[in-house]
């Protein structure tokens, strides 16, 4: 189906009829993206009770983030039920079943959304005898997921649906409700203040077709249930907890794919201590001195709880392999950076790090980000 006759009354109904047929997964992330498409009817906070809008937006955010993350195939926290069961006119999604988020439905003849406030409140918008452009869009998608698909094919519309999740949400084209959409996010700030800065990323990712990478959103979408009901402030302080450990954790791997490509010096291994191992690959000896607060950076950060007074020693020690490097090559002032010579270092003179120490300066500078929100 082209977008065209999607955008008709009729395609919208056949689309949201044939969701029905498709699995839970593939249903419950292409109503996530119709979901983000109307933000446009909540962009205004004088349309949600003051007093619980912040808390309101962050169970759309919570819904939508487990979702396309893709850690609700196992946790099952959100459902995607219908009305009638024999074949739906409207679907949900929800809370366990029970507490209905948002829906989308043909059930009065007309296309309609309805965002849900708690169990008997919300709004929603009817779209009369028009189909909006966003409605178009979702039955657009409808169809291209669900395209030659069957019951036993169903794995196909999965795999074009987690496919979708990386595709601009208006596909590249211009729309009013997306600059509404946006204006959500704005006033939402405004309340939240810097407690609504990485949900503003997260959503402009997914306008730009750039998503944040998934499993960092994976991470976030796995934060306690305890901290998710705190409310905002508790949520973005256990966010930046989770991103800061995640960048450190990719620094340290690229540091250990660049300390792979470290031969033993053309000297050997540096008198008779064997060569520290790094995943059974041989390292050069005088990158001990990093190999070690390396290790124990690796294994403080693993537990559920760092601890910062371990983490600062650590950090102390990475900074000192960093200075030794640096001392060592203002030493070696006629060092060539030539293969040969590069390695031709003695044992414990680290310096590898006073030649290359980018990769250990991003590890520091992430370890300190950590330790500063711990």
């Amino acid at each position: 189906m082209d977008l065209n006759r999607a955008k008709s009354v009729e395609g919208f109904e056949k689309g949201l009829r044939r969701l029905g047929w498709l699995s839970a997964y593939s249903r419950q992330i292409l109503m996530t993206r119709h979901l983000l498409r109307n933000l446009s009817e909540i962009s205004y906070p004088d349309e949600i009770p003051r007093a619980i809008s912040g808390e309101f937006a962050l169970n759309l955010f919570r819904c939508a983030i487990t979702i396309l993350a893709g850690v609700n195939r196992e946790t099952q926290q959100f459902s995607s039920p219908y009305d009638p069961p024999n074949r739906p006119e409207t679907h949900h999604l929800a809370f366990t079943r029970k507490e209905r988020i948002f829906s989308t439905s043909i059930a009065s003849g007309m296309p309609e959304i309805h965002f849900h406030v708690g169990p008997d409140d919300g709004f929603g918008l009817e779209n009369s005898t028009e189909v909006s452009f966003e409605d178009g869009l979702f039955s657009f998608e409808i169809h291209a997921v669900a395209k030659n698909v069957g019951l036993t094919t169903k794995a196909l519309a999965d795999r074009r649906a987690e496919a979708l999740r990386n595709e601009k949400l208006w596909r590249g084209v211009s729309s009013r409700n997306q600059t509404y959409a946006l204006k959500f996010f704005e006033n939402w700030y405004e309340w939240a203040g810097k407690n609504g800065a990485f949900w503003r990323e997260w959503y402009q990712g997914f306008l730009d077709g750039k998503p944040l990478e998934w499993e960092l959103q994976r991470r976030v979408a796995l934060i306690d249930d305890v901290i998710w009901k705190a409310g905002p402030e508790a949520v973005a302080e256990e966010i930046e907890k989770v991103r800061a450990k995640y960048y450190l954790e990719k620094h340290i791997d690229a540091l250990e794919v660049e300390l792979r490509k470290v031969p033993i010096n053309r000297h050997g291994i540096g008198g008779n201590m064997p060569p520290e191992p790094l995943d059974d690959v041989p390292i050069a000896q005088e990158l001990i001195i990093v190999l070690r607060p390396l290790e124990d950076l690796k294994n403080e950060i693993s537990k559920e709880l760092p601890d910062p007074t371990q983490l600062q020693n650590i950090i102390e020690a990475l900074t000192a392999a960093l200075n030794t490097g640096l001392a060592w090559c203002l030493k070696k002032v006629d060092l060539m950076v030539d293969t040969t010579i590069k390695w031709a270092i003695p044992a414990g003179g680290t310096g590898y790090f006073a030649l290359n120490p980018e990769k250990l300066e991003a590890v520091i500078a992430a370890a300190k980000n950590l330790l500063g929100v711990l």
